[in-house]
């Protein structure tokens, strides 16, 4: 687990992907790109191995081989993107403090901004009863093991709320962010309130979950951003990321 950066989720958790040469690394990362592209398109109800096998240049049998399932695609697909993010990243304020999980929040949200019909096609997902629980039970981790290590700083210095456990301070960050995340991906939140709405989500959580001066400074920021000001302009212009360039994948001979 490296301590980088998670699109849709949290700031903390992109999974290192391992592959055994550069050849398989660079074949499941064309993979996978086409597989998020293909979310983004038709949504996971409608992600279709046989189109993605066209799409990436491969067998659909190679698809399986490496992956085993439609569920473990998806997922991969999820994770490689936050690893890929997390190579270009760059923080400017440490990881275990409230400032620092503000950046990470902007960080996360304003990319989120930008890839609009993959965040709204992973959160259809999340909300989905209907949704295979691997994947769901993925994205939640997402949320939930980026918001651990701070949970457990948090408690290590008695700055968690009474009766508030790191467990309990994940799932709350998960439910509530993603609730957040949610009504913005059905256009309930504008695009120009997305930013300030994810941000004022986790500090509200983060007034009601902790106590002394992590809590004033809690506070403080919630006000700082409820008024726009200087302090808060400031941190959303330094952490707000630009746009990714377009790429062209080069067609590769198919494979597999």
């Amino acid at each position: 687990m490296s301590e980088n950066i998670v699109l849709i989720g949290d700031a903390s958790s992109a999974k290192a992907l391992i592959y055994k040469s550069q050849p398989i690394y660079e074949r499941r990362r064309r993979i996978l790109h086409e597989a998020r592209k293909l979310i983004s398109e038709l949504g996971y109800e409608n992600f279709s191995i046989r189109e993605l096998a066209r799409r990436a240049d491969v067998a659909q049998r190679t698809l399986y081989n490496a992956f085993g399932s439609r569920e473990n695609i998806v997922i991969n697909a999820i994770y490689q993107y936050s690893s890929d993010f997390s190579e270009h990243v760059h923080f400017i304020y440490p990881e275990y403090t409230l400032l620092g999980r503000l950046e990470r929040v902007i960080k996360v949200h304003s990319r989120n901004l930008q890839i609009r019909p993959y965040t709204t096609a992973i959160m259809a997902v999340y909300n989905s009863p209907a949704s295979h629980f691997s994947i769901r039970e993925a994205i939640s981790k997402l949320s939930d093991e980026g918001a651990r290590p701070y949970a457990d700083h948090l408690c290590s210095r008695r700055q968690l709320a009474v009766e508030v456990t790191p467990q309990s301070y994940c799932a709350t960050v998960t439910r509530f962010m993603y609730s957040t995340l949610s009504s913005w991906c059905v256009g309930e939140i504008p695009d120009d309130a997305m930013l300030e709405s994810m941000a004022e989500t986790y500090l509200i959580v983060n007034e009601a979950s902790t106590r002394g001066a992590i809590k004033r400074e809690a506070e403080a920021w919630l006000r700082h951003l409820r008024a726009h000001s200087p302090e808060w302009e400031q941190l959303r212009a330094q952490s707000v990321v630009a746009p990714a360039p377009r790429r062209t994948a080069p067609r590769v001979a198919r494979s597999g």
